[in-house]
């Protein structure tokens, strides 16, 4: 890229020269893409000092001059070289012209700056391309999706140990991490917003100018910040987001996007657009915090101006600030004078001529409400922007085309009362004091008539409604007391509820025919808190204030689940009924909840902890002698969270406290404190003295049980609460009037602001919600602790991934998974279900700490898996599901995690409509009624165990050695025995080219039979004598009659006795008596499961031999179960007579049967003269003459030329025997081949289907697992995930190789 010529002093300072001719040098940057020390130093010192220095330059030099000029520069050699070759093709020639050096650099650096000019590019595009390179970089280095949005980044020092580290500070919408390269050695730190409990800014001899980042783990000290004042103000903001999301329980970052169109005149353009996003959302919140605005309301912008003042006849220096439903002026000079203008109430717009000599007048405008009152402004510098902003709101504006349904609405700016037009079955009561404290107006005292008097008075000159004046002469009459008269319409105005009400004419009505009549656990609570709300107020005595509470407490529940009902409601709500209607009681309310107290009223009272340590900092702060004392005492948390929550309601007389909810409407949540500190330093000396906080307490509820008002119009009523003081504690304080109380308070706490006290929740909101996120851990540990096999640190540190996962979902995620309202606010909802997570973090958990999930089906597994734990089928899995499944993988015992390996392969785990990608033999046709017959008891789980009370038990450990396998395989027993002496050979088969993985859709049931050679299936069944004479030990209920033989029993009878006494033998769990059947899809897709679980195992070679024996002696058995039941199912339809079992008349005790006896050496015999062996081999050869036709399409190939097979027995064996298999073989290696190059053929078919008949039992599978001593060893492992966990929870931490 051609660069403006700029001198060089010194050309060859950590460059190197590559290229050269008589005018120009190419040189690269030392240490650029090698290695050394002088590599190390320079990447040192560009990290350190943010240098961008391109790696490659050109330099314009002559021989006799010391000074060269930089043309042009690059990031790679492509570009470089590229204008290389065109100063050598275009201007070297015309330099040798020159008579001198001066002249051909003249030339040159002409020439290169008109380059330049015909490609310049504009500085804000240098701008945006700067910040997308930050962007790209943080993405690079701390590998975070293109979801995770990097608002700005700073340079500053990370402090390792005692040496600082010189690098980069990101700031991510969920991250604060931090980047540093020196001499070689990177420095790497990623911290959660939401994982921070202290944010401190420092500064002192050690760490200058620094920020102290505190989370669980331990400190982080950053420091030699450029800017710290503004790099501390967004860590702060972007950590309070954080909290915010932890308390609302998800809910991710959603950028405005109107806000370019609202902050691009004001906001630098190199400022990135999450910044100025930020930036903007913080204007917004103090726009909203001071005029008491709606919290959708966003700032537009502002400007400085001169408001005309009528009622003094003065100019006053102001800013006016614009949003889309509000003008609102406020004065330079704090509280001088404050106007509210809504655009509903905005008649007209215009502007002012200038007047000849009054320049106080030029660029005016004047803006006139529907009430008839004008405002005027002038002295802008931008007065036509200014109108045509209005002017768009005023367009904008909704104008209801029918009458607005309200309940004693008031004129905006007159104030008096309208008649609403009732058009629904909502009936809301007017404020109760009307109803059940009527007086006439002769009935006044005089105060009160005074106040009603001034406040006339004052209306008449300043307005009303709320396009008032607001100034200092509101808050002196606010201080004396509002009358009642008045009070509800003050309460209304000042706390911004009646925009709220202007805003949404119909909406209190809807919410109470949706809300009424629903049984919810919120109206539940209500319901029994009604009758505890201020019950020595006559109001509250009848079904007039009770109803009207009612509907207002539920509307408000059913308007915002997520806060319900809290106790301290109902008090609050009553006593605003009092003074407004049920309709404007909702409304502020809503506001308290919302605006002035936030997250006060949730199911945690969030924001009453917070500010109770917002409490004992001012405490420490303007009180600290008391503050010792209280803190020693523990009466530091138990004092203000009932004075925060009802507003002093319930700790003073509610005629005492209506007047500090009068001055908390006006000023905000600072009245709170102002009161609190002022009630502790009026009691500080007796406070300071008592030995107890039971003392301490008595102190207090007798102070402020006491406070009298002694401007009250309300009749004297005796005042309950829990902080009353007894009888017998002494006698009375002095009365304390709450006029004085309040004044007070003003006078010593009044340099406190809302400003500084939101600051305060900044701080304290981390520790208290951390400080609740661990109460949570706790419970939630409690809660799964007996549902899960994990302990202490493993299951914390199980907890910690899961819970990082489910905040990654609402961090990342475009859409959230949907849920149920009603679920998510109850609080009757368990712990564990609190973060749950979808298949996605599911599977990514999964295949990073399950030691089944290693191969390349672990997604198949996992999804499995999930469905498996998904049993309300909600697609969202909690943590107390998730841990029980990896306790059974990773800790269970062999039989249970063979029961969820073969459950995890049966619906609805695996279902139909899976992608199974099977080819496998067809089913065998039976012919042979009479063998179905005989094993049809020994191959299903029948009721006749349910009708004679067999339990079914599996053998522990240590018992299986003695437990014979059923006579359908014993056979299969004896060839694997014999195939030990078969000679080895060196056997492959063809491959697929470019096949290396392991088998993922190998034909399971055919590799299965490779080790069992066809003439070991000969063999006969063993006699049972043996067995029998070492069941002696059995009840003699069990036990064979003397005088019995076994030939004299039916053949049914003879299995399901040889049955019985397995199950008594093994003692199987009943649990397992209900587990359905394997069919054989089924089992292929968990062979294929077992043949990708070994991957990287030591004994991987073992493994694989293994699932093949247990596989061939599984496949025989359900295959002769096959032919049973085939065979059974025909005789019935044949002849139904015979259908019925010879079990059913059999006894219950189930002794052998009769007639049968076991001659010693002999095998079984049936009834006919026929031999057990004998039909089992007839059955085990037929199934090896149809396996050998059907996999006749398998070309086995030699690996080596010596080890071929002759043709004959190529011929005559198509099997491929795992005994068979070279022990230096890898056993991945061959059955990957195996996979790529098996091809079944059936018949005419291309496609072989499974067999719908074949099935076995989990008995069966678990006796087959157990006669593999490699199989028990590897399930029995016990696998501790602690440091899997701590690997994927760390897996953005990774070093980069590549550099960036």
């Amino acid at each position: 890229m051609w660069v403006k010529p700029d001198e060089v002093l010194l050309a060859n300072a950590l460059w190197v020269t590559e290229r050269a001719n008589p005018f120009f040098v190419l040189q690269k940057r030392k240490g650029y893409g090698g290695g050394g020390f002088t590599g190390l130093l320079v990447g040192t010192l560009d990290t350190v000092l943010d240098n961008k220095t391109p790696p490659y330059r050109i330099l314009h030099q002559t021989p006799n001059s010391e000074v060269s000029y930089s043309v042009a520069i690059a990031n790679n050699k492509i570009e470089i070289f590229r204008d290389w070759e065109w100063l050598e093709q275009n201007l070297l020639q015309t330099l040798g012209s020159f008579e001198n050096e001066d002249e051909s650099t003249e030339f040159v650096k002409c020439k290169i700056e008109s380059l330049v000019a015909n490609k310049m590019v504009p500085k804000e595009d240098e701008e945006i391309e700067d910040s997308k390179t930050a962007v790209r970089k943080f993405r690079k280095l701390f590998n975070m999706p293109k979801e995770e949005k990097l608002v700005s980044h700073y340079s500053c020092s990370y402090w390792k140990g005692k040496v600082p580290r010189q690098g980069w500070m990101y700031l991510s919408i969920n991250h604060l991490c931090f980047y540093s390269f020196l001499m070689g050695k990177e420095a790497k730190v990623i911290i959660r917003w939401t994982d921070i409990m202290k944010l401190e800014r420092g500064n002192n001899m050690v760490f200058p100018d620094s920020v102290k980042v505190s989370t669980r783990e331990g400190d982080h000290f950053f420091s030699m910040f450029f800017n710290s004042g503004e790099t501390f103000r967004l860590m702060e903001q972007l950590a309070n987001m954080a909290m915010k999301q932890l308390i609302s329980e998800g809910g991710g970052f959603e950028e405005d996007k109107t806000m370019f169109a609202r902050t691009k005149r004001r906001t630098p353009k190199k400022v990135s657009t999450l910044k100025r996003d930020l930036d903007a959302r913080s204007r917004s919140d103090a726009y909203r915090s001071t005029f008491n605005l709606p919290l959708t309301e966003k700032l537009d912008g502002d400007i400085d101006c001169v408001l005309l003042t009528p009622y003094n006849k003065q100019h006053v220096y102001a800013r006016m600030y614009l949003s889309e439903n509000y003008v609102c002026i406020a004065s330079r000079v704090k509280s001088l004078v404050k106007v509210i203008l809504p655009m509903r109430d905005i008649q007209v717009v215009e502007k002012v001529e200038n007047s000849v000599g009054a320049n106080v007048f030029t660029n005016a405008i004047v803006i006139t409400t529907k009430g008839k009152m004008n405002f005027m402004f002038s002295q802008f510098n931008e007065r036509d922007l200014i109108l045509e902003k209005i002017s768009d709101c005023l367009s904008r504006q909704n104008v209801p085309t029918s009458p607005l349904r309200r309940s004693h609405s008031r004129d905006p700016d007159s104030g008096a009362e309208t008649v609403p037009q009732d058009e629904n079955n909502v009936k809301c009561q007017p404020a109760l004091v009307s109803l059940f404290n009527r007086r006439n107006s002769d009935e006044l005292t005089a105060k009160e008539a005074i106040k009603e008097h001034l406040w006339e008075v004052h209306f008449s000159e300043y307005g009303r409604g709320m396009c008032m004046y607001r100034t200092h002469r509101v808050h002196e009459l606010i201080l004396m007391g509002l009358p009642d008269k008045y009070r509800g319409e003050i309460w209304m105005l000042f706390s911004g509820a009646e925009n709220e009400k202007a805003t949404h004419p119909e909406y209190y009505a809807d919410l109470v025919r949706q809300s009424s009549g629903k049984n919810t656990l919120a109206a539940e609570e209500i319901e029994r808190d009604l009758h505890r709300s201020l019950p020595e107020h006559p109001a509250f005595q009848s079904d007039l204030g009770i109803g009207a509470l009612r509907r207002v407490l539920t509307a408000y529940a059913w308007r915002n689940p997520n806060i319900g009902y809290c106790q301290a409601m109902n008090i609050v709500t009553s006593v605003l009924l009092l003074y407004n209607g049920e309709e404007e009681a909702f409304w502020l309310l809503t506001a308290i909840c919302e605006r002035m107290l936030p997250d006060y009223y949730n199911t945690k009272v969030v924001g009453a902890l917070i500010d109770q340590g917002v409490f004992e900092d001012l405490i420490k702060q303007n009180l600290p002698d008391l503050y010792s004392r209280l803190d020693s005492l523990g009466l530091l948390s138990m004092i203000s969270l009932s004075w925060f929550l009802t507003i002093f309601l319930s700790a003073m007389p509610f005629d005492c406290a209506v007047n500090i909810l009068d001055c908390f409407f006006y000023d905000g949540a600072k009245v709170i404190f102002q009161v609190a500190l002022t009630i502790l330093e009026h009691k500080s000396a007796e406070l300071l003295d008592c030995r107890d906080d039971g003392e301490a307490m008595t102190i207090l509820g007798c102070y402020l049980e006491n406070i009298t008002n002694r401007d009250s119009s309300m009749p004297n009523i005796c005042h309950t609460n829990i902080m009353m003081c007894s009888a017998s504690a002494g006698s009375k304080q002095p009365s304390i009037d709450v006029t004085d109380l309040i004044d007070d308070s003003y006078r010593q706490f009044g340099h406190l602001d809302n400003q500084y006290i939101d600051q305060l929740r900044l701080k304290y909101r981390l520790s208290v919600v951390q400080s609740i996120e661990d109460s949570t851990m706790r419970n939630i540990l409690r809660s799964v602790s007996s549902d899960t096999l994990f302990q202490g640190r493993e299951l914390e540190d199980l907890y910690a991934l899961f819970k990082e996962e489910y905040m990654t979902s609402c961090y990342w995620r475009t859409s959230q998974q949907p849920t149920d309202l009603a679920d998510k606010y109850d609080p009757s909802r368990p712990y564990y279900d609190l973060y749950k997570v979808d298949i996605d973090q599911f599977r990514t958990m999964f295949l990073s700490i399950v030691p089944w999930a290693k191969g390349s089906r672990g997604g198949v597994l996992a999804l499995r898996s999930f469905r498996y734990l998904d049993e309300n089928l909600d697609n969202m899995i909690n943590f107390k599901e998730f841990v029980h499944l990896l306790g059974i993988i990773c800790k269970a015992d062999f039989t249970q995690k063979m029961k969820l390996l073969y459950l995890l392969h049966q619906p609805p785990c695996l279902l139909a409509t899976d992608d199974m990608d099977v080819d496998s033999p067809t089913s065998l046709k039976s012919d042979s009624a009479e063998n179905a017959v005989e094993a049809t008891d020994f191959f299903d789980e029948t009721e006749e165990d349910e009708e004679d009370g067999v339990e079914t038990k599996t053998a522990p450990d240590g018992v299986i050695d003695d437990i014979e396998i059923p006579s359908s395989n014993s056979g299969l027993v004896q060839s694997r025995t014999e195939a030990k002496a078969i000679p080895q050979r060196e056997k492959t088969v063809e491959a697929h080219p470019g096949v290396t993985s392991p088998p993922r859709s190998l034909d399971i049931a055919s590799s299965l039979t490779y080790s069992l050679p066809s003439d070991s299936l000969t063999g006969e069944i063993p006699s049972l004598t043996s067995e029998i004479s070492d069941n002696t030990s059995l009840s003699s209920q069990n036990s064979m009659p003397k005088g019995e033989n076994l030939s004299s029993g039916s053949p049914s009878q003879l299995i399901r006795w040889r049955r019985k006494q397995l199950k008594e033998k093994t003692d199987s769990k009943l649990e397992f008596k209900n587990i359905l059947p394997l069919n054989q899809m089924q089992f292929i897709q968990m062979w294929k499961t077992l043949y990708d679980m070994f991957q990287t195992h030591p004994e991987e070679q073992q493994l694989y031999h293994a699932i093949a024996t247990v596989g061939t002696l599984l496949l025989e058995i359900g295959e002769v179960g096959k032919r049973f039941h085939f065979q059974k199912q025909n005789s019935t339809l044949e002849d139904p007579d015979k259908s019925s079992s010879p079990s059913d008349s059999g006894p219950q005790n189930d002794p052998a049967p009769a007639g049968i006896n076991v001659p010693a050496g002999q095998g079984l015999s049936v009834e006919g003269g026929m031999s057990i062996s004998k039909v089992q081999d007839e059955m085990l050869k037929e199934k090896v003459d149809h396996m050998t036709t059907s996999l006749s399409g398998i070309h086995v190939k030699d690996k080596e030329p010596n080890h071929a097979m002759d043709a004959t027995e190529s011929q005559s064996k198509s099997t491929l025997h795992a005994e068979d298999l070279p022990k230096s073989a890898d056993a991945k290696q061959l059955y990957s081949e195996s996979e790529a190059s098996l091809t079944v053929t059936v018949g005419s078919s291309s496609a072989s289907l499974t067999d719908a008949d074949w099935s076995i039992t989990f008995e069966q599978f678990l006796a087959s697992m157990l006669t593999e001593p490699a199989l028990v060893n590897y399930f029995e492992t016990v696998t501790d995930v602690t440091q899997s966990v701590k690997t994927l929870r760390n897996r953005r931490l990774r070093t980069q190789t590549s550099s960036v």
